[in-house]
């Protein structure tokens, strides 16, 4: 009896494995007319049936669809390999996701004996390259900024987004182990904080099971308690992940923990995703002061993932009104018209920005931790002295370039320093460092006592 992988030679003539000889097929079946289906780095708005996707190389990648109008997204990550396999979905139109198909005339068999038919109607992974610089092609980065290696074409961007992000690890936060690809959407929650997604019974519904979740409580503590905790080191809670004997915790997995919370926050506009992310940036990466010195190849991917996203921000996500559209998840390039602004020269903390749009406080916070963690990492640096290793040197080159990024675009993180100094012993700090999340709000009731503008369930 012939396997699923022969059949596509029996019933063409042609191997399957020539197909597959680009990169990875993700075929589509039954995908309705007018639906935004995204693979990695580009977006498409569907004027036919999209039957899916050819030639898609090695590495993380994440398919998303959204029905038009829609309040969320779902989608699947998955992982390809140097030898090119088969990923078949199929259009649920009852519960608006992709699921594993369902009938016999679906298998993965059927779709592989239709190869021959299908292939050329296959988008091409590259398309951004095909199109170049269109109203619907990647809005790529100004001149200064191809000089980066890793931001020279959107396919490098998504390999620099995504480069710690394995299929353990993906096991592992959503808990569904071996699967192929691995389903998450908009709704999905963190673990212990009220279940996941329901949407698919199949699912575990145990919701994103993220790293350093404690360590986030017991800062939050900490810097409610002092003004001078926020400038404690940790390093020290990294070294005791990475050392934690049961369900050991590898340098890759806190890279992989940040890339996917991001890539996962604003495509899919996840909040707990996008949650989980600031605390990464803000209460780990940014505060691991001594991380360069002790481990140095992990300070350097942390820096350039975050100036990979912020990159990937300006270039790739784009802007959405937070008066007239705040409802409005955050759209990539190719969702773009002719009418929309470029934005190549633009501000990377615009509160129109899907992770500002999230938290805009977090833009401000931002830009101290930056400049707080430049004065830090020098002190280190400047105290290995000849000791220094090129790991611990690459560790301050990241560090410039991302500073030299974002000096291009307005962001003095020497002006933010001085400030920060200027503000350590008096009521500017304080002002400067308290949580405004749990600021007082003063908001509209209307006559029956609920805020006005609130989204009501009941109505």
């Amino acid at each position: 009896m012939a396997s699923a992988r022969d059949v596509g030679s029996e019933a063409t003539g042609v191997p399957l494995s020539a197909y597959l000889k680009e990169g990875d097929v993700f075929r589509l079946l039954g995908l309705p007319e007018n639906l935004v289906v995204g693979l990695d780095a580009m977006a498409i708005t569907t004027r036919k049936t999209l039957s899916g996707f050819r030639g898609i190389p090695p590495g993380a990648h994440f398919l998303w669809v959204q029905q038009p109008g829609g309040v969320s997204r779902c989608g699947y990550w998955f992982t390809t390999g140097v030898r090119g396999a088969m990923h078949t979905k199929q259009w649920d139109p009852y519960n608006e996701l992709l699921v594993e198909p369902q009938t016999q005339s679906d298998t993965q068999a059927q779709s592989e004996a239709n190869m021959e038919t299908v292939y050329p109607t296959l988008q091409p992974y590259n398309l951004h390259d095909r199109r170049g610089h269109t109203s619907g092609g990647p809005v790529l980065g100004p001149r200064h900024d191809v000089s980066l290696s890793w931001a020279r074409s959107p396919a490098s961007v998504w390999k620099t987004l995504t480069s710690g992000i394995s299929a353990q690890y993906l096991g592992r936060v959503t808990g569904r182990g071996e699967a192929r690809e691995y389903l998450v959407d908009s709704t999905d929650v963190a673990k212990d904080s009220g279940g996941g997604s329901e949407r698919d019974p199949a699912r575990v519904t145990g919701g994103l099971d993220f790293l350093f979740a404690q360590d986030f409580r017991d800062l939050q503590v900490l810097d409610f308690g002092s003004l001078n905790a926020q400038v404690a080191d940790t390093t020290p809670r990294i070294q005791a992940l990475l050392a934690r004997a049961s369900n050991p915790v590898t340098e890759r997995d806190i890279l992989a923990e940040m890339q996917f919370t991001f890539l996962t926050g604003t495509h899919l506009g996840n909040p707990a995703c996008l949650e989980h992310w600031w605390n990464v940036v803000l209460k780990i990466a940014l505060r691991a002061y001594t991380l360069a010195a002790s481990r140095p190849q992990l300070a350097e991917g942390l820096l350039r993932t975050l100036h990979a996203q912020l990159f990937y921000t300006e270039h790739y996500l784009g802007s959405s009104a937070p008066s007239s559209d705040a409802g409005r998840l955050p759209m990539t390039d190719t969702d773009r018209r002719p009418d929309d602004k470029a934005t190549s020269e633009a501000d990377p903390d615009s509160d129109d920005r899907p992770i500002f749009q999230y938290k805009p406080q977090n833009r401000r916070k931002l830009r101290q931790a930056l400049a707080r963690y430049k004065g830090r990492l020098s002190e280190v640096l400047r105290g290995l002295g000849s000791h220094i290793t090129p790991a611990q040197q690459a560790v301050g080159a990241a560090f410039e370039d991302l500073e030299t990024w974002l000096w291009r675009r307005n962001w003095d993180l020497r002006g933010e320093e001085d400030g920060l100094e200027r503000g350590a012993g008096g009521g500017e700090a304080a002002d400067s460092d308290e949580d405004e999340d749990q600021q007082p709000v003063i908001v509209e009731l209307d006559e029956e006592g609920r805020e006005v503008g609130l989204v009501s369930f009941s109505d």
